[in-house]
């Protein structure tokens, strides 16, 4: 069983590193030629594979979302649908799934389905299976596409979500009262009830988030402290949680049972503890919106308890392998995401450990599985971009049990008794009070304890540590476990300097329709802007900045230039200093910034490592105002030269085209203010001279960057386009051996067939 179950593993994560999704017709050749293979012992691994690939293929082909004809992303459309899942409020806003079977597009009505992700600022009451008729501006889904960063493209894939939208100017019209969607308006009755019956506050959006799955009230400092401190899944729905709620109420009635004679001659008390707590896993799951970590964990949980029930005899890792092959099968989406590898990997550690803590006391146990499972689950965290915690092993080991025989279930009941009467709602009372607490105490781990050091992501790293891990979570009598420690401590050994004396890379980030690039020498780092930051707390440092940063196993930053104060270039300037040490800061205007640091000055320059930086700008008072304040940037080495002027317009470029006329050409420039027609004069393109000319600007955005006129008269000066809303993050490396000067873009590494599913093309 755990050579099939790895099998249909490695076959359907196969299917997942595909560019390309295969024909449905070579999919189901594939399942026919599997399937007599399974009739052969020999055969079975092969086929094992074959059928997770077929299987997978088959599904992603059966839940494709539908595509919208001939889509025109600036018109508005007015689409009919219903509201089919509990909406996400808060901030003025709200997000839901809106499921559309109407499109009308000047006068023109287009039938079909298709669920947007829909978000609706200064909202109307709505509620779940209302029908309305809404203005939406509708665009296919692109998220931003940088290493390290969340896939959110293909999350929303997942779900049956193709493109999202945003309420518009017009006047949304209720068409009819919620008549579907029965558990989600049950779950949205519930809320309404805990809202008017729990004081604000952050134990009150935790409860929430641990009973019904809404995190709506979980802001984005709670979401990083939670990350730092390695307890997210402590109030997510996860399968810890669903498990140990049931084993907890399981164990309870078994115990009960085992007392009561008469009870125990009809079924057996291990029988009935079973049922009873799987009974509880599904009230826990359906409360919470059956979302797929509650599914994986319920099928998980129903697999055992079949086994149980039928009074099977089986070792430990058969269940595990049966519960992986349910699991598989139900949801073959489910190795995307990192909740499906920790709560298996948790497991697997358990059961790899048993052995090792047979005998001992239960404190020693417990710190000894602690350990193990911060080891089992730390390559998973590097894998997919989450950071690892020194303090996590530790409070885990004090706040899992406590959760999940605790806090979890008073707080299910607890909401119960809330929803049913007020006055019965003490219990959830009590809790937000508790996780309230414990929200504080994790806020100041953060402070005190440091989070695991930098380790650059590559597939040698990653392997290592699954050695590491499986060496030191081995049986005693295994011998070379001492060298799984070894192991462990080479992968976070600082790798020899890819770059040389002379040589530096510029990566320019996807950030949407702003700016943010991260320059590195042999031994030195400069973030040049940060992004954006909304008024709803979404900030592009903590979504795109920080997880490349941390992707690329760097821990600090040594300048911190913020070209001038608008928000698409310095908004998250703030969220960036509070998450990496920052050892100098440069500004194009200081007084709009709340982070301290100095003016950036023409003449102002320094060497890293062979690599010289310069500030060009002007200081007239011309160039200190908005756009025109912006830090432009020179970078240059024997390797080559880069030029960053952030969004100057014609009469600052004007100022500096002698001494670029002087210090052309350049290899790479970052086309001004993101190709607009301010920028990008006639004068100052010839003057730089550059080979290539990148354009940092999100897609389908709404002025129309990079203008036609400007790209053309890039092209007409011999430069090379690049733009981030198509290649993704841009990276040039000057090499002194690499040439010509060539970019690696994201798109083309990281490319997957959801991607290419969800893309709106553009050209230069």
């Amino acid at each position: 069983m755990l050579p099939l179950s790895l099998g249909l593993l490695l076959g359907i994560c196969l299917l997942h590193q595909s560019t390309l999704l295969p024909a449905g017709k070579l999919l189901l050749i594939m399942l026919c030629c599997a399937l007599p293979l399974m009739r052969w012992r020999t055969g079975r691994p092969i086929a094992a594979v074959l059928l997770g690939f077929a299987w997978a293929g088959l599904y992603a082909h059966w839940h494709h979302p539908q595509e919208i004809p001939e889509l025109d992303t600036r018109a508005v459309y007015l689409a009919s649908g219903v509201v089919r899942t509990l909406p996400e409020i808060g901030s003025g806003r709200a997000r839901l799934q809106f499921l559309v079977d109407s499109l009308d597009i000047r006068g023109k009505q287009i039938g079909g389905e298709w669920l947007l992700r829909v978000t609706w600022q200064e909202p109307e009451k709505v509620s779940v299976g209302q029908r309305w008729q809404l203005p939406l501006r509708i665009r296919p889904v692109q998220g931003f596409r940088n290493p390290g960063s969340w896939d959110y493209a293909g999350w929303l894939y997942r779900q049956g979500i193709r493109y999202t939208a945003y309420v518009t100017k017009g006047e949304p019209g209720r068409l009819a009262e919620p008549d579907c969607c029965l558990l989600e308006r049950i779950r949205e009755w519930m809320r309404e009830r805990l809202l008017s019956a729990l004081p604000e506050g952050k134990g009150r959006g935790m409860l929430l988030a641990l009973t019904l799955g809404d995190r709506s009230e979980v802001g984005p400092t709670d979401k990083e402290v939670l990350a730092l401190t390695g307890t997210s899944h402590l109030f997510a729905i996860s399968g810890l949680h669903i498990g140990l709620s049931a084993v907890a109420f399981g164990g309870l009635i078994t115990w009960g049972w085992r007392r009561t004679p008469v009870l125990c001659r009809r079924v057996p008390a291990i029988v009935a503890g079973t049922v009873a707590g799987l009974c509880v896993a599904v009230i826990y799951a359906l409360v919470s919106g059956l979302g797929v970590p509650a599914q994986r964990a319920l099928v998980m949980f129903a697999t055992g308890a079949w086994i149980v029930v039928r009074r099977e005899q089986t070792v430990p890792a058969q269940l595990w392998a049966t519960a992986l092959i349910a699991v598989l099968f139900w949801d073959p989406f489910a190795p995307l995401s990192a909740g499906f590898w920790l709560s298996f990997m948790a497991v697997a550690a358990i059961m790899l450990l048993m052995p090792t803590i047979k005998g001992r006391h239960w404190v020693v146990q417990a710190v000894i599985l602690q350990v193990g499972i911060a080891e089992a689950l730390y390559p998973v965290l590097l894998l997919f971009g989450m950071p690892g915690s020194l303090v996590g092993p530790l409070v885990n080991l004090l706040l899992v049990p406590l959760f999940g025989l605790l806090i979890v279930p008073v707080s299910l009941l607890g909401v119960l008794l809330a929803v049913v009467s007020p006055e019965l709602g003490f219990l959830a009372m009590v809790v937000t009070g508790l996780l309230a607490d414990i929200q504080q105490v994790l806020m100041l781990l953060t402070e005190i304890a440091p989070t695991l050091p930098g380790v650059k992501w590559d597939w040698a790293r990653w392997a290592l540590m699954i050695v590491a891990a499986l060496l030191l979570l081995a049986p005693p009598g295994i011998p070379l476990r001492l060298l799984g420690l070894v192991l462990l401590v080479t992968a976070h050994l600082p790798s020899s300097a890819r770059l040389m004396q002379g040589e530096f890379e510029m990566t320019l980030l996807d950030v949407g329709q702003g700016l943010s690039a991260v320059l590195r020498t042999s031994n030195h780092v400069l973030v040049y802007d940060t992004g954006a930051r909304y008024r709803t707390g979404f900030n592009l440092a903590d979504v795109v900045v920080l997880p490349y940063l941390r992707h690329q196993g760097i821990s600090h930053i040594d300048m911190l230039v913020l070209s001038h104060g608008d928000n698409d270039h310095a908004g998250g300037a703030e969220h960036l200093v509070a998450g990496l040490k920052i050892h100098a800061i440069r500004e194009g205007e200081p007084w709009r910034n709340p982070v301290k640091g100095t003016l950036c000055r023409a003449g102002e320059s320094w060497q890293w490592d062979g690599v010289r930086f310069s500030f060009l700008q002007q200081n007239g008072s011309l160039a200190r105002k908005g756009n025109n304040a912006s830090c432009v940037l020179q970078v240059e080495s024997a390797a080559g030269k880069l030029l960053i002027p952030g969004d100057i317009g014609a009469a600052v470029e004007k100022r500096l085209l002698v001494r670029l006329e002087a210090e052309a050409p350049y290899d790479v420039v970052v086309a001004p203010h993101h190709g607009s027609l301010t920028s990008s004069s006639k004068g100052f393109v010839a003057a730089a001279s550059a080979a290539h000319v990148l354009f940092a600007v999100g897609p389908n955005n709404r002025y129309g960057f990079p203008k036609q006129q400007v790209t053309q008269r890039w092209q007409l000066a011999g430069a090379k386009g690049w733009r981030t809303d198509r290649d993704g993050a841009i990276t040039f490396r000057f090499r002194f051996n690499d040439m010509p000067l060539q970019p690696d873009t994201y798109h083309r590494s990281d490319e997957r067939y959801w991607h290419l599913a969800q893309r709106t093309e553009v050209g230069l």
